[in-house]
């Protein structure tokens, strides 16, 4: 069937989903995408080919895609500006942003693909100045000197910015609205069918429990956590905390005074 050619289900209230990078937006990816392919509602994602692929660049540049569109969109790894956010069901999923900047180390240096190979050239200098040094960066000024994107969103650093401020400027323009819904990667890992509930509950107009039941049989092996790490694997090690077994306890400290306020509003432990 031809895109032309086909119904979706309109949604009352879009969908609009946000997240940020290493916080299992594939896992959210793949789950959205089943929801709506259950329901026939049209998907928008980054992940998806067109003309269903989520213009981001053209975003950035003012094209507001969203409010012209019906559906559901995302996962979107950073805040996205749209008029239609007022009306929209959102969804925001976010992970303890220390483990956030832990596993973005990993990403940079050994897993994503990209034109300079995993563990070579600058991916190398930065794994030899080690993990503690890079978190410090990415979430400050230094970010904006690493070089190419490597699972840590630096191909749209400029509109960004740092981790840090990508978690200011959630609570900043989505924390608070009476139309967001919060959810974390911990819950996502340690309770996934309660997680997996809210993410469902988003879609007004669908069968929820008929809807859940499909996407809980369709994610059932996402729940499996790695028997050892791996650090080539995307999913190198899913338990929540992994900050404190590979960072300093100076760099702990400095991280947690930079996000003091923004753990105590995302639920965090300070």
């Amino acid at each position: 069937m031809f895109f032309s050619q086909r119904r979706f289900q309109k949604l009352h209230k879009n969908v609009v989903v946000f997240t940020t990078h290493k916080a299992g937006s594939m896992v959210l990816h793949r789950v959205l995408k089943d929801i709506c392919d259950h329901n026939n509602i049209r998907y928008h994602s980054e992940n998806q080919p067109d003309p269903d692929k989520l213009p981001v660049a053209k975003m950035f540049r003012g094209k507001d895609y969203i409010a012209k569109h019906n559906g559901c969109f995302g996962p979107m790894r950073f805040y996205v500006p749209s008029r239609a956010l007022a009306e929209a069901n959102i969804l925001l999923h976010l992970r303890d942003p220390r483990d956030v900047l832990t596993s973005m180390f990993f990403s940079y240096c050994f897993m994503h693909r990209g034109a300079v190979p995993p563990n070579t050239g600058v991916r190398r200098e930065v794994a030899e100045a080690g993990i503690d040094k890079f978190v410090l960066d990415m979430s400050g000024a230094e970010y904006v000197r690493y070089q190419g994107d490597y699972g840590t969103g630096g191909n749209f650093k400029e509109h960004i910015g740092n981790v840090l401020e990508r978690y200011e400027q959630y609570q900043r323009e989505i924390v608070g609205r009476p139309n967001t819904v919060l959810v974390r990667y911990e819950m996502m890992v340690a309770d996934f069918s309660t997680w997996l509930a809210q993410v469902v509950s988003r879609f007004e107009s669908v069968n929820h429990n008929e809807t859940y039941e499909f996407a809980a049989a369709a994610r059932a092996h996402e729940t499996r956590r790695p028997a050892a790490e791996n650090i080539s694997l995307h999913k190198r090690k899913v338990t929540p905390g992994d900050y404190k077994e590979k960072l300093k306890p100076q760099t702990i400290a400095e991280l947690n005074r930079r996000f003091s306020n923004l753990l105590t509003a995302f639920g965090f432990p300070v």
